[in-house]
């Protein structure tokens, strides 16, 4: 008979680190001018979903055999990068959401790929 087991805690640090990366983000805010709105509102809202998925991931951690919220942290980690070409920001701060989008996109790749891995399989 084949059963799952859900997915070991490897994946709890991978998205504790996520939800400290959307914070960071969400963080970033505060140095972007008020007057610069489209940025300042893309970094306020970028790291808010960020922290939600990242908490979701550690709410579904363990109790289903398969968790993939983590993709929506790798698309959200693609957002951050591609739409530092896309907003008028402060000189480090672009360089920051850069950083932290590809921070974003590793360790969520980490956190989905410690899932799939871990699951085992009997027989």
């Amino acid at each position: 008979m084949n059963e799952t087991r859900p997915v070991a805690s490897t994946t709890f640090p991978a998205a504790l680190n996520n939800v400290v990366c959307g914070f960071l983000v969400f963080a970033t805010h505060w140095h972007v001018p008020i007057y610069i709105g489209e940025a300042h509102a893309n970094l306020f809202g970028t790291g808010l979903a960020i922290i939600m998925v990242a908490l979701a991931t550690l709410i579904a951690h363990g109790q289903v055999p398969r968790n993939y919220w983590s993709a929506l942290n790798v698309l959200l980690g693609i957002w951050l990068i591609v739409s530092t070409g896309l907003f008028v920001l402060p000189p480090g701060i672009g360089w920051t959401q850069g950083c932290l989008g590809v921070l974003t996109i590793a360790i969520a790749l980490t956190s989905l790929g410690n899932e799939r891995n871990v699951v085992v399989r009997r027989d």
